[in-house]
């Protein structure tokens, strides 16, 4: 039995202090004496017994479990027990389940060193995934974006019903507004999202995602597999939110999810001192971070789900597992479907037809009553091509007679009322009808022309939506030069040849004796049989005539030149000199 500490110090203090002997003090203090005389050899008080190691039943087995788990580390205790029972084991298998736990552990994860990372304000950010199952019951899993700065830990996280690549990207343009910029990098564990493929230190990321990266000028990074400490904050966040967030509350719906998700995240998350930095992160955050944050680019970044698709028989149009109507008379044609958080719209050629509220639920139809009306209407056992040419017919005189004008020509009947049934619905009766009618007047028929014709009337440049100029540093480039109206400089061209051309009249007037002797002697060299063309030069005829020149036909010229030598050189040809030179 071990002494107390009082009678231990006591006994102690007797001996080196009142030099009293080891009978006495035992008789003093009832101790016994080989008792009193080990504490003063030893000259210490000890406040905790020494107990021996405990002998178990499987200290004779100990090494070859331990033989056994290196070899195949994930060998159950069940197959253990089964080979030291052929070597004599009598014990139960509780107590081998605690030893190869306590053994397994020291072989699948030995412990290791790790630095502690630290970061830069607006360094770094952290990105990550979690999912929180079915909270309301209806089939759809609840997950968590969560993304936060690693400097001050001021964070962002957004509650969504899918973790598609269109959620992801929209879930960082929140988060970087939240923030109002962006970081240098973004850290990601190897989500699908944004690695498309990896061998070990080798990494290819997501070209989509790579795109939206580069749009902010955003370096991302991912980080080594299984390696949860490259990440630790926002791991901390996700267990923040599981302790702190989760725990006891109760939602309506989503909607509800999402507002007390706003409330807690800028209310208790970013106002709370945190335990590492000893400070407020909101303060931290505005203080020192967020003017490191990188500007965003002004540009918006589409992050809708973009598709096409051809309209079936039952004018619905299937997404994910739900189904979403449009108007029956687009049949057969192809429609491009923009999808996102809030809503599902369809387009014809970026014209908008119809939308429809996003649902999460699974395996539903959704049709709205002005998608099917008239479709009642059509006469039982009548085809496609019957009640389409009769609509078309409705329309007007004028629709008729292009029917008729379709039906005489090579081109389709069938595609022409297909198509012209889809513009009707699209752009209105009156525009079709209209476009229609300015195409025969022009002699053109056929629905593509039509189509172009509609498009051009309402092309975006003819509208107030034109985008403002870009707007350079440097004043000087952002000048608008005026417009020259070139007509001008044709006026002024012409009036100045008509100026030369009065004046060369009159030099030709002044020197008139002088030319005279010029064709004389030129007469005599060519002989008498050549007779020169009379005003065969057009400009030499303007100046006669004292007009302004007309455009010069080079082409034509030269050809009227090459008729006018074989005629020339047909008639006459030009003596050579006496002295046998050629001229």
């Amino acid at each position: 039995m071990l002494l107390s500490t009082e009678v231990q110090a006591e006994i102690l203090n007797l001996h080196f202090n009142d030099r009293r002997s080891v009978r006495s003090i035992s008789r003093q203090m009832g101790v016994d004496r080989k008792t009193v005389r080990r504490l003063i050899e030893r000259r210490k008080v000890e406040t905790k017994a020494k107990v021996g190691p405990r002998r178990s039943i499987l200290d004779p087995y100990t090494e070859q479990i331990r033989d056994l788990l290196r070899k195949d580390p994930k060998i159950t205790a069940t197959a253990i027990l089964n080979q030291l029972r052929r070597q004599g084991y009598a014990g139960g298998i509780s107590v081998l389940k605690s030893l190869v736990q306590y053994e397994r552990a020291r072989f699948l994860r030995p412990r290791e060193a790790f630095l502690r990372l630290e970061f830069q304000p607006a360094e770094v950010a952290q990105v990550d995934w979690s999912e929180f199952g079915d909270v309301f019951g209806d089939g759809v899993k609840i997950h968590c974006f969560a993304m936060v700065l690693a400097y001050s830990r001021y964070m962002y996280i957004e509650f969504t019903r899918s973790e598609k690549f269109e959620e992801f990207i929209r879930c960082h343009e929140n988060a970087f507004k939240f923030f109002s910029g962006a970081p240098k990098e973004c850290w990601y564990d190897n989500l699908a999202s944004a690695v498309s493929d990896r061998i070990g230190s080798l990494v290819r990321f997501n070209s989509r995602f790579l795109a939206y990266m580069a749009h902010h000028s955003v370096r991302p990074h991912a980080c080594n597999v299984a390696s949860g400490n490259e990440k630790g904050r926002v791991e901390d966040l996700i267990k923040y939110i599981r302790m702190n967030f989760w725990p006891g509350r109760e939602f309506k719906d989503f909607d509800d999810l999402t507002t007390q998700a706003i409330v807690w995240r800028n209310q208790i998350a970013n106002d709370r001192e945190h335990r590492s930095t000893r400070r407020v992160v909101s303060l931290l955050f505005e203080s020192e971070e967020k003017k490191e944050l990188m500007p965003l680019n002004p540009t918006p970044y589409g992050t809708d789900e973009v598709f096409s698709r051809s309209v079936p028989p039952d004018f619905h149009i299937q997404y994910e597992t739900n189904r979403y109507s449009v108007p029956w008379t687009l049949v057969g044609m192809v429609v491009t479907i923009r999808v996102n958080n809030l809503a599902i719209k369809v387009y014809y050629n970026e014209k908008y037809i119809t939308s429809h509220p996003r649902s999460f639920l699974k395996n539903k139809v959704f049709t709205q009553e002005t998608h099917r009306a008239g479709l009642l209407e059509k006469k039982p056992g009548a085809t496609r091509e019957t009640w389409q040419l009769s609509y078309v017919k409705e329309l007007g005189a004028e629709m008729s007679k292009y029917v008729e004008l379709i039906r005489q020509g090579p081109r389709s009947l069938k595609h022409e009322l297909k198509r012209l049934v889809a513009l009707v619905t699209i752009y209105g009766k009156d525009i079709v009808i209209e476009s229609c009618k300015a195409c025969m007047g022009s002699g053109v028929v056929g629905v593509d022309s039509i189509e172009l014709y509609i498009k051009r009337q309402n092309h975006p440049r003819d509208t107030k939506s034109k985008p403002e100029p870009i707007q350079f540093t440097n004043e000087r480039l952002n000048r608008v030069v005026p417009v020259v109206d070139l007509r001008k400089y044709n006026a002024l061209y012409f009036e100045g040849q008509s100026m030369s051309a009065s004046e060369d009249l009159k030099n030709e007037r002044n020197e008139q004796p002088t030319d005279r002797g010029a064709i004389g002697a030129e007469a005599q060299i060519l002989g008498p049989n050549d007779a020169r063309r009379p005003c065969d030069d057009e400009r030499a005829r303007s100046r006669c005539d004292n007009k302004i020149p007309e455009p010069v036909d080079r082409e034509r010229e030269s050809r009227a030149q090459n008729t006018d030598d074989t005629e020339q050189s047909t008639l006459s040809e030009v003596p050579p000199p006496s002295d046998g030179r050629e001229f």
